[in-house]
């Protein structure tokens, strides 16, 4: 199969609505190939990933892992040339409007009967203010997904309206955030295998807990302006913006405060 080049009606409901989902985008072998890699993850993901939902009930050793997160361009780099994150990048420049290049990804895997969500919220509001309508994210699902196992859910054409405030989720010692919503502005975004969303850098948005019986398993690709200042956002995050201390050495590596240190 060729990868698909964004239309016009694509550009134009991608400015409008902040998100756009495009069907049967990734080939099936090189999916295998993301998974594969992601599977090697989920097997050691005590010495390769974090919790990304980590309850402040358990100790570093008894993390449940509830959203297990890892980072693949770090762990292997031969996935740097893969024509599913050259194809993201051309193709999420056409519909921010400027040229962006990769910058990081995340496997993010959901336990089968024994997650949460993933809160509302908009990368902007990790990534500082540097980064401010320069960012877009293509999320890869490796299997299908509807609102049973953890679909997209985006908060429609809210990303014209900037960074709304966010806040540590209570009860987890992790540093993921959460942010309140128009619930009336909510759309689901339920794909299968192979097609994959969009979503500009200050789109908010959600996944829901996984409550079938498998592995809710998906590689997100992170694409900023390449002009964006040296570092993970130029230095100029917002004052909610800490890292837990299941990462403290890329908290040290940053800049940015621990939780120790909040």
């Amino acid at each position: 199969m060729s990868y698909p080049k964004p239309t016009d009606a694509q550009v134009a409901f991608f400015d409008e609505h902040g998100y756009l989902v495009v069907q049967d985008a990734i080939a099936e072998h090189d999916l295998v190939e993301i998974e594969t890699f992601c599977d090697g993850i989920l097997a050691d993901k005590e010495n390769l990933a974090n919790d990304w939902a980590w309850d402040e009930r358990e100790s570093s050793e008894e993390r449940s892992f509830r959203i297990v997160q890892a980072n693949p361009f770090e762990l292997f780099p031969e996935l740097d040339d893969q024509i599913y994150r050259t194809w993201a990048a051309t193709f999420g420049s056409a519909l921010l409007g400027r040229a962006v290049a990769f910058k990081y990804d995340q496997f993010l895997a959901k336990r089968p009967g024994h997650s949460v969500p993933t809160w509302w919220h908009q990368d902007e509001g990790y990534w500082g203010r540097a980064l401010t309508n320069r960012g877009i994210t293509c999320w890869i699902p490796l299997q299908d997904v509807d609102e049973t196992n953890g679909c997209m859910h985006f908060s429609d054409g809210a990303h014209r309206r900037g960074v709304f405030p966010h806040e540590r989720v209570p009860g987890l010692k992790s540093d993921i955030l959460r942010c309140e919503v128009d619930d009336s502005k909510t759309i689901a975004c339920p794909i299968r295998r192979g097609s994959v969303t969009f979503h500009h850098s200050a789109t908010p948005h959600m996944t829901t807990e996984n409550r079938s019986r498998r592995w809710r398993k998906a590689l997100t690709q992170h694409f900023w302006d390449p002009e964006v200042p040296h570092g993970p956002a130029g230095g100029d995050f917002y004052e909610w913006r800490v890292i837990a201390p299941q990462t403290k050495s890329t908290a040290r590596a940053s800049g940015l405060r621990t939780e120790d240190e909040a």
